[in-house]
């Protein structure tokens, strides 16, 4: 019998495992697949692995709901970080380095708050949008995993997202695929999103790496400097950045809905 504990960061929701013994393999997409099933399985955006690290206080692995695995995860990494504390007390220090495949990351703690620094913003513009005509500003960029963002003028509650979203998710102009974001404005420095993730193949509640990229692309698109707040279905991100991207911080709620074994 193994322990799991279902957490949700602002709608994200996600299976969290102590893997500390190593008794899983990210690998091992089918079983994922059947662990993230909505009707059959326990059901999640995705699943998280927390694992002992040589270089920080864990190592963190992130599987998406279709078996895949993702390099990083802005929501899932302030889930994985309020776990290691509130629930493992790795520590009692309120600010944790962790580790993924691709780089070190560090947080904060404060209550069920989590303030994550975004260590990997690169590739900004890379690729050229201009072949989405319907969309006046857009923009590509790489906030740990890849991003489009795109601002949709009237409200994006009324934009059909999902059929527009899954035909870009996989364009030939994006190789490994890319995760897909619309946002409208509400007022200055503030954004309503909506995300399309691949790997779930759906809209999610939340996405961190998503705020992210939306919220840099406000810079370039609006000259919004120091913060902007993220407003998603799941409820409120706030990204801090200083003038050059060097710091970028998300922050927002992190919670324990559940735990059970399997």
């Amino acid at each position: 019998m193994t322990d799991f504990y279902k957490y949700s960061a602002t709608g994200n929701d996600f299976i969290i495992i102590d893997n500390r013994q190593e008794n899983f393999q990210a690998d091992n997409s089918a079983f994922w697949q059947k662990l993230c099933a909505r009707r059959t399985g326990i059901g999640a955006d995705g699943a998280l692995l927390l694992e002992e690290s040589e270089k920080a206080d864990f190592k963190m692995r992130y599987i998406n709901s279709d078996g895949s695995i993702a390099s990083m995860c802005g929501n899932g990494a302030r889930a994985i970080v309020h776990f290691a504390h509130h629930v493992l007390n790795l520590k009692e220090e309120l600010l944790y380095l962790f580790e993924t495949d691709n780089n070190l990351y560090s947080a904060e703690i404060n209550g069920n708050e989590i303030k994550l620094s975004m260590t990997e913003i690169n590739d900004i513009g890379k690729i050229d949008l201009s072949c989405f005509k319907e969309y006046e500003h857009s923009l590509y960029l790489n906030t740990g995993v890849p991003h489009v963002v795109f601002h949709v003028k009237n409200d994006v509650d009324n934009h059909e997202i999902l059929k527009k979203s899954a035909n870009i998710a996989h364009h030939e102009l994006f190789k490994n695929g890319v995760n897909v974001n619309f946002f409208s404005v509400i007022s200055q420095g503030k954004i309503r999103l909506r995300t399309y993730e691949r790997g779930v193949e759906d809209e999610t509640l939340s996405c961190g790496t998503g705020a992210t990229a939306s919220a840099i692309a406000c810079t370039h698109f609006f000259g919004w400097k120091d913060s902007i707040e993220v407003c998603t279905s799941g409820g409120k991100l706030e990204i801090i950045f200083d003038e050059n991207f060097k710091n970028v911080c998300l922050r927002g709620k992190a919670e324990l809905i559940y735990q059970g074994h399997f």
